[in-house]
């Protein structure tokens, strides 16, 4: 990334790439979450808010929360993704700005309004 990170503000739909280290394995891992937070929260915190994504052929068990970015998809090639991905909308994280080495390219407009709904859905209490 060129810019500073205390210049620099994400938006919601990026898709970024950053290395993350789990609690369960030494070392860090490339990942390629996607930005949930909108870009005020963006531009006035030090964090990003993330779903976790994976390659959709590791989903098994599929979640009514998940939103699959299809390699078959019309903009695909805008997501940067070189496979099928998953986004995992109830798995959020947050993410230090500084941690983010790039965005690789930015979620279609079309799932980016179910993945905000979905995101929204998770904080929502069940009647």
């Amino acid at each position: 990334m060129t810019v500073p990170p205390q210049q620099w503000y994400p938006s919601a739909g990026h898709i970024i790439h950053t290395h993350v280290q789990y609690a369960d394995s030494e070392g860090t891992k490339s990942r390629f979450p996607v930005v949930v937070s909108g870009a005020n929260f963006n531009r006035h915190h030090p964090e990003v808010i993330v779903a976790f994504t994976t390659t959709s052929k590791n989903i098994h068990h599929p979640r009514d929360y998940d939103v699959e970015i299809s390699d078959k998809h019309p903009d695909f090639v805008r997501t940067g993704l070189t496979q099928s991905t998953t986004i995992r909308c109830g798995r959020l994280w947050t993410i230090d700005k500084r941690r983010i080495s790039d965005v690789i390219g930015t979620v279609p407009n079309n799932l980016l309004t179910d993945i905000q709904r979905l995101v929204l859905q998770c904080f929502r209490e069940q009647t």
